[in-house]
């Protein structure tokens, strides 16, 4: 028999503030392929993702997580088992260097997006354990840190950094909240500036390291790597206080923004609603961000606890990432901004990540 609390329960709040975002993505990504014409349906296609990511987000509330929490290491595996194919199969977009997505009949699927969220399920259902939390060391985090480190390396091989950091950002703040030894964390924090110049020489592709350099300074290769730092930034900057106006930005409608509709949506919105309307989006991610955090310290429940930092996490760091990269503090790695960004893969994992939070709101009572 349904059980009248889990309604009396649901979190409007959340998910309107959700659908407003996804609402001024709609918005943004129509101004950034009007100039595209109609061969180009991005905004059509966003929408038809957004309504199969409400339909999954329903899915995925109706299941207590708690049962989904006892598949998380098979979920874990299949997606993991989809990034080696990725390696092998997959494809990119035309001239691109990246290889990140699967092509299914005329479907396209990036499994990097959903892998975090698996990352997710597998820790919460790891440290449900109370054997598995407070003074943690060594021992009591190999697993999960291998759950995270395979991904992450086939991630990297894509190549993929900003996702493949995420994933480390998850584990990170995962392993804190369940409480590890401080010696360890120091250990950690050592072995990571020593392996800076590897990772500089061995795991960053020649682009990648350019794009650092150019960071820096972006007008030492204008029409190269520097060539969208420097676009993006004239967009932003161009908006001023109040902005140019619907459909007004140069940038995004005479074609000198790359990948707008995607990596760079921040930057079309900001140059047509100015600086006012640039911080209102922030100001939303950020209520977004405090209200999914809401009930973290009240709950009992350890496994939902994880489950609700997890998903705000990758929020946190894909809203942070993004805009710093299009305003030039971040070197250019392709991250997309959260439901605003054009991408079904995305729109699909981020709604799912919402579903899980919905879900985790919907049990409190049952705690």
């Amino acid at each position: 028999m349904f059980d009248r609390r889990l309604i009396e329960d649901f979190d409007w709040v959340l998910l309107f503030t959700t659908i407003t975002i996804c609402i001024i993505g709609f918005v943004a990504i129509y101004s950034a392929s009007y100039s595209y014409g109609t061969e180009t349906p991005y905004f059509k296609k966003q929408v038809l993702w957004f309504f199969v990511g409400l339909g999954v987000m329903l899915i995925v509330t109706m299941i207590d997580y708690r049962i989904m929490e006892r598949f998380s290491p098979f979920l874990h595996l299949l997606m993991i088992f989809l990034l080696v194919l990725v390696l092998i199969y997959g494809t990119g977009g035309s001239g691109s260097r990246v290889h990140r997505w699967l092509k299914l009949g005329p479907v396209f699927i990036q499994p990097s997006e959903f892998v975090k969220f698996t990352l997710i399920l597998y820790l919460a259902s790891y440290f449900n354990d109370s054997r598995r939390i407070g003074d943690l060391g060594v021992k009591d985090i190999f697993w999960p840190l291998l759950a995270t480190l395979v991904p992450f390396f086939l991630i990297i091989r894509q190549p993929d950094l900003g996702t493949a950091g995420i994933l480390l950002f998850i584990f990170i703040t995962v392993i804190f909240l369940v409480g590890i030894r401080l010696k360890l964390v120091l250990v950690a924090i050592g072995l990571s500036v020593i392996s800076i110049p590897f990772v500089w020489i061995f795991l960053l592709k020649p682009y990648q390291r350019d794009r650092i350099i150019t960071l820096i300074n972006p007008e030492m290769d204008p029409l190269g790597q520097g060539y969208q730092i420097i676009q993006s930034r004239i967009a932003v900057g161009s908006g001023q206080i109040w902005g140019k106006g619907y459909l007004q930005g140069t940038q995004a409608q005479l074609n000198f923004l790359p990948a707008r509709h995607t990596d760079f949506i921040f930057s079309v919105f900001t140059e047509e609603w100015g600086f006012v309307g640039g911080v209102f989006l922030v100001l939303l991610y950020a209520f977004l961000i405090l209200w999914c955090l809401k009930y973290v310290g009240k709950t009992k429940d350890r496994s939902g606890s994880v489950l609700t930092v997890g998903v705000t996490s990758i929020i946190i760091s894909q809203v942070i990432i993004n805009i710093s990269m299009v305003i030039g503090i971040l070197p250019i790695v392709g991250m997309p901004l959260p439901f605003m960004s054009y991408g079904g893969s995305a729109m699909l994992s981020h709604m799912i990540g919402i579903g899980l939070i919905l879900n985790i709101r919907m049990r409190r009572y049952d705690i």
